[in-house]
């Protein structure tokens, strides 16, 4: 069985399977890889997009991806790329207006999604879509986020929610699409 958040209640495969369904993406980059369990289903769902996957690996103290297994899971891929990538650097070497898709499953809390919008947006093209893992209240209050006193995620959400269209599925562990506008921020 692979790891994941998104194997609770909701098959959150089938949430990736719909946004993709209609969504004719050339550029993908997924931030913190795991077992691949989002990877694969997107590699699936856009077998001619282009798809830089990165995580930090062992560097992540917690539930940490094996890069090995993952570039030979992915081997018969030709448009998979993965490769170490630290999401608070990998920013700058991304050119503005270049992705359709961004996913980001990094440990997320309110500190991670408020970077997103500062540093990431403009990453996006018109329409673009950034999926989030959280964004509901039950995944704030999760015992890790509390226990660390991490910075909740529905609060920063609901700041841009004006400015983007947002919208969070499911309780636990929740998954938020953001979709880019042309009239926003930034």
């Amino acid at each position: 069985m692979l790891r994941s958040s998104y194997l609770n209640k909701l098959d959150y495969s089938d949430i990736f399977k719909t946004i993709l369904f209609d969504k004719q993406c050339k550029t993908i980059v997924e931030i913190g890889i795991l077992d691949g369990y989002s990877l694969e289903t997107i590699a699936h769902s856009c077998p001619t997009s282009q798809i830089k996957a990165y995580d930090i690996f062992d560097e992540f103290n917690g539930n940490s991806a094996d890069k090995e297994y993952l570039i030979e899971k992915f081997h018969h891929y030709d448009n998979i790329l993965i490769n170490y990538g630290n999401f608070y650097k990998l920013h700058l070497t991304i050119d503005d207006n270049s992705l359709d898709l961004l996913h980001v499953d990094i440990a997320n809390n309110g500190e991670t999604i408020q970077f997103i919008f500062d540093n990431y947006m403009q990453k996006m093209t018109i329409n673009g879509i950034i999926i989030i893992e959280g964004g509901s209240v039950e995944r704030d209050n999760i015992e890790w986020m509390l226990k660390y006193d991490k910075q909740p995620i529905k609060p920063i959400l609901d700041n841009y929610k004006t400015y983007y269209d947002i919208i969070t599925i499911g309780e636990m562990p929740s998954i938020t699409l953001i979709k880019h506008k042309s009239t926003n921020l930034t």
